[in-house]
């Protein structure tokens, strides 16, 4: 295999491939990300088994077809110290060679035949959703995973696909978020799936420079597996996959409160800012603020016995009795940080009930409250 590239469109496939190579595998080809120069093309492939990346950077200039693999993090490191904007690629069976002006590396790699399949993209059997409206939707939902569980479904995303709409749901146990868009060409009969954490933020990864190209991402959902392909990126697309974790999501829909008796309209960036400052004087073991709403005022305190206390003022539209709860304000943050609107509603049914954050219609987050001393 021999190629000329463009330095920093490959560099940005690298990284991409990167974010999914095994950090720690007793097979060294997954540390590896997987060359493959075709006419006018190259592929970058990697995964973990789990996951896995095509990134296809088109115009190229390839001098002679073939493969390479090398190890992820020396080609990074190399692609990221050259400073040349041309560079050419030539890999042999168990060596790559990088060569720049002023320059030369000579990597040693594994044997391209040991690289594990990944999937190409199916020729049929796709729906699409606008790629600037599936990263808004992960956004909203991927914070919302659990980090560590031994209940699998909740280290991932819960898709439903139906006709013409698209939910997610996350949830870690102590919150849940849910938002509400668009697709076309769905299913007639719902389909659900659970994508794991990993694969949600690759996708994420995948679509931070197109999503304003505002170009349509095609999905297909298998039964033990998803498919994404985005829109074309640095000359190329991006093809995501990803198995499915096998589990059971929790009936999300008897978690949402539905009835409340008290319910307040909140500035977006003042909330934001108030819960921020009152964040300051709070630590692991004393982690909680308290929301006071009174009158059209809401009063935001912490108090840490080793640090001090805090207290923020600021004007809210509030209907209800007078109220006192406390949250997490990392989780408070969280979910403020994901609001598009200039105001959100906060509703709620009692201070030991949970807290419902929701912005129109489309986006719904739960919080359980925590106890403030």
């Amino acid at each position: 295999m021999k190629i000329v590239c463009d330095r920093a469109t490959l560099t940005r496939g690298v990284q991409v491939a990167s974010g999914v190579v095994a950090q720690k595998s007793p097979k060294p080809a997954l540390g590896c990300i997987k060359l493959e120069a075709r006419k006018e093309r190259m592929t970058l492939l990697a995964t973990d088994l789990e996951v896995g990346i095509r990134v296809e950077l088109d115009k190229m200039e390839v001098q002679q077809t073939g493969d390479g693999l090398v190890p992820a993090d020396r080609l990074h490191g190399i692609l990221r110290e050259l400073e040349a904007d041309t560079i050419t690629i030539t890999s042999t069976e168990h060596e790559t060679e990088i060569v720049a002006p002023g320059a030369r590396f000579k990597v040693l790699g594994d044997n391209p035949a040991d690289f594990p399949l990944v999937p190409e993209f199916p020729a049929s059997g796709a729906f699409t959703v606008e790629a600037d409206d599936l990263v808004g939707l992960i956004q909203r939902t991927l914070f919302a995973t659990a980090k560590e569980n031994t209940r699998y479904a909740l280290n991932g995303v819960l898709w439903e696909v139906d006709g013409g709409n698209v939910t997610l749901v996350a949830t870690d146990g102590r919150r849940l978020s849910l938002v509400k868009g668009k697709c076309k060409d769905g299913p007639a009969e719902k389909k659900t799936a659970i994508v794991p954490s990993k694969a949600m933020a690759l996708i994420e990864h995948c679509l931070a420079d197109v999503a304003e190209a505002k170009g349509p991402v095609r999905i297909v959902m298998g039964e033990k597996d998803i498919l994404l392909e985005s829109p074309p990126a640095d000359g190329g697309k991006r093809i995501a996959y990803s198995r499915l974790v096998d589990g059971h999501f929790p009936k999300y829909d008897d978690v949402i409160p539905k009835d409340f008796d008290r319910k307040a309209t909140l500035g977006t960036q003042a909330f934001l800012a108030a819960v921020r400052k009152a964040a300051l004087l709070t630590n692991e073991e004393s982690r909680g603020v308290s929301l006071k709403f009174a009158g059209q005022e809401l009063m935001v305190t912490s108090r840490t016995p080793e640090m001090g206390e805090a207290e923020i003022r600021m004007p809210v539209e509030y209907a209800g009795e007078p109220l006192d709860v406390g949250f997490n304000p990392q989780y408070l943050l969280d979910a403020a940080k994901v609001v598009d609107a200039e105001t959100f509603t906060f509703s709620f049914k009692g201070p030991n009930k949970p807290g419902v954050i929701t912005e129109g219609r489309l986006f719904t987050h739960v919080l359980m409250p925590v106890s403030v001393v």
